[in-house]
Parts: C-alpha cells; sequence; structure tokens
C-alpha cells in the first residue's frame, strides 16, 4: 500500500505533522576580553551563521539613554537590551544560525534569552564559556584600546567596573549554565587556534 500524500496549507500544518523545526545558536560567555567576539568572527565564518554582538548592536543604536550608559561599562537595563536583540532577531529572520557573542550576561537576561529564543525558534547548540584569568585579561584590554580606539578599553576604572559586574551579575549566570549538556569550557592557556579547534568540534 503507497504512502498517502500530505497537503500542507500553512507553516502550522507543517509543525503539527513534522514537528517544529528550530534554527540553531551559540552562546559565547566570559569575562570582558576573553576573546568571545573573536571566536565568534571565527565561527561565524565556518558556519555562515549571524554573529550577535549586543555591544555592538547597542554601540550603534540610536537610543539617547543607551548611548550614555555604554560610556559608564556599567551593564544596560535587561530590557533595553532585550528590545534592541528583539529588533536585531526580526531584520535576519533568514539567518540559518546565530551566534550570541557575550549574551546573556545575568540570571535576568538568561530568563529573557529563553524566552526570546523560544519565540523565534531557537535552539541551543553550544555555550562557550572562555574562562581567562583578570591578569590575562587586564593586558588584552590595553593592547585592544591600542587598536580599536574604544575609549572604553582605556580606562583602568571602566575595566574595574566591568570586572565587578562579571564576578556578582555574569559569573553566577555562567556557574547556572554549567549543568547544560552543551556547556563546554575553553581554558584561557589555550592558544587562539586551539580554542578555536576545540569550538568547532562541538559545532561542525
Amino acid at each position: 500500500m503507497k504512502n498517502k500524500p500530505v497537503h500542507l496549507k500553512t507553516y502550522k500544518d507543517f509543525k503539527n505533522q513534522f514537528g517544529e523545526i528550530k534554527k540553531p545558536c551559540a552562546i559565547f560567555v566570559g569575562p570582558p576580553g576573553c576573546g568571545k567576539g573573536t571566536q565568534a568572527e571565527i565561527l561565524k565564518d565556518k558556519t555562515k551563521w549571524t554573529h550577535i554582538s549586543t555591544g555592538e548592536i547597542l554601540r550603534k543604536s540610536d537610543d539617547e539613554e543607551i548611548k550614555k550608559l555604554m560610556k559608564t561599562g556599567k551593564l544596560l537595563p535587561d530590557d533595553l537590551v532585550a528590545k534592541e536583540l528583539e529588533k536585531f532577531l526580526k531584520k535576519n529572520k533568514k539567518s540559518k544560525g546565530f551566534i550570541f557573542d557575550g549574551y546573556p550576561r545575568n540570571l535576568d537576561q538568561k530568563y529573557l534569552f529563553d524566552e526570546i529564543i523560544k519565540s523565534n525558534d531557537i535552539k541551543i547548540s553550544a555555550i562557550f564559556y572562555l574562562n581567562v584569568s583578570e591578569e590575562i585579561l587586564k593586558e588584552r584590554i590595553k593592547e585592544r584600546g591600542k587598536s580599536s580606539g574604544r575609549s572604553d578599553d582605556k580606562d583602568e576604572n571602566v575595566f574595574k567596573t566591568r570586572m565587578k559586574e562579571y564576578y556578582t551579575k555574569t559569573l553566577p549566570m555562567i556557574e547556572s549554565m554549567k549543568n547544560d549538556e552543551n556547556f563546554v569550557e575553553i581554558s584561557g592557556d589555550l592558544s587562539l587556534e586551539e580554542a578555536s579547534d576545540k569550538i568547532e568540534k562541538h559545532i561542525i
């Protein structure tokens, strides 16, 4: 007996018949200057997924409140960040997958993030934690400030503020993710190439 053809009129019909299709995503978390952006760019080139840097999205925002807060080094209100992220995802609906660079950054953002990816049919394929010592981070950010021209990278007080935010808000969130089957810790002792090779093995 031959299988009968299935007539699907809407995407809802498709999901009912075959199940929901979700786009994959990778998340890079860790302290400021750990190399999240660099590794995200490398992975983007290999996967052709869309690289999402909330920092870049916020720096390009026309919102005056966001511009003012960005100069202080403090984390922005979670609702503002989520709003800008939602806008970006809507503009990039056709992407094959997503790479989140440094987002979420705290437990409240994580709860919002879970809702955002659910509503946009996105699934987490990997969570990469780049674990680098504070001493190395400080030197990296100083060097980055010389080449990037970003004033916030050159200000040591901003670095101290960022690290305080990291220890009190971001690190507890990372700890909450460690039991996830997709959680992968990348040592700061690895070279750029070694780290990217390890990341690639979990995605490609």
